[in-house]
């Protein structure tokens, strides 16, 4: 028997024995959903603060791009898509994470409070975690062609239109190694704690908790 379990039977005997002060068990009891569950929401708030900084400084360089470069038009044009494809990514990401911070469980019956906030938490990060990976699909290969393109037009002399092999090996290396990088941050920033969050409302039902 589990540890969750372990309380929660302790916690329904006091009750069932009529003590008036089952406190330390239904104290104990609420600790260990809201550790289990900041346990794993805690490995997706890592993500949110690496994937912010890494906003960031994109927007600074191609910020940085279109200040030193405005008289180039071609250049202009590519650096302002760049920013404009992160952008619904940034609002998405802030959006979501900030609601998933805020989420507190709720003052009415402690069990149902309980198995509700963990629900809330993994529906928030199963509806950013699915829109993460659709929007990838496209972001990944368009950011990685400006890029490539920026990187090769601005440093390269000649351009792709000297080296299109080299800038199309740039461009599948860029986007094989966010494909990797991508799916080693899925498995460990989302699957994994949405798996761990799913059990844990699983053994809510199975401990008839609600």
């Amino acid at each position: 028997m589990s540890t969750f379990e372990n309380i929660k039977k302790i916690w329904d005997e006091n009750q069932h024995a009529g003590l008036e002060n089952p406190v330390y068990d239904q104290e104990t009891f609420r600790k260990i959903v809201m550790a289990r569950t900041k346990r794993n929401i805690n490995k997706s708030m890592q993500y949110f603060w690496a994937a912010f900084a890494l906003q960031l400084l994109v927007y600074g360089l191609l910020s940085n791009v279109i200040v030193k470069y405005w008289s180039d038009q071609q250049t202009l044009l590519f650096s302002i898509l760049g920013i404009a494809l992160f952008v619904p990514f940034t609002v998405v990401l802030m959006k979501k994470f900030k609601q998933i911070a805020i989420t507190r469980p709720g003052n009415g019956n402690a069990k149902t409070s309980l198995y509700n906030y963990v629900f809330i938490q993994h529906s928030l990060l199963q509806s950013f975690y699915r829109f993460k990976r659709r929007y990838e699909l496209a972001l990944v290969p368009l950011s990685s062609a400006i890029g490539v393109f920026l990187t090769f037009k601005l440093w390269v002399p000649g351009g792709i239109m000297a080296y299109p092999v080299g800038a199309l090996m740039a461009f599948a290396l860029t986007v094989a190694s966010c494909a990797v990088a991508i799916y080693l941050e899925n498995r460990k920033n989302f699957r994994k704690p949405l798996d761990n969050l799913r059990r844990l409302l699983e053994e809510f039902k199975h401990t008839d908790a609600v």
